[in-house]
């Protein structure tokens, strides 16, 4: 059984590796650079869509709250405009 020993670079390409083909160095510095940006605006894009979920969920509510007054006021508009052609059709007899 081996036992593996801590290398003394934690980056997976150490500065000799760099330095004899520095395109593949900066390849892989790039390569680690836009991961981590993809990672952060993922993660941002989640939060804000939780965020509008959250909302159109209350305007949902209110909009239906908003729709039965709107049944409700219709119905006591008609039932007074009945009255008043009822009072206007009496008054003329």
């Amino acid at each position: 059984m081996t036992v593996k020993k801590p290398s003394a670079n934690p980056l997976p390409i150490s500065f000799d590796q760099f330095r004899k083909n520095p395109v593949a160095g900066v390849a892989f510095l790039a390569l680690v650079g836009v991961s981590y940006l993809y990672y952060d605006v993922k993660s941002s894009y989640t939060e804000q869509l939780e965020n509008s979920n959250k909302k159109i969920e209350a305007l949902d509510l209110k909009i239906d709250r908003l729709a039965y007054a709107l049944k409700k006021s219709d119905s006591a508009l008609a039932a007074a405009i009945t009255e008043l052609r009822i009072i206007n059709t009496v008054k003329k007899l």
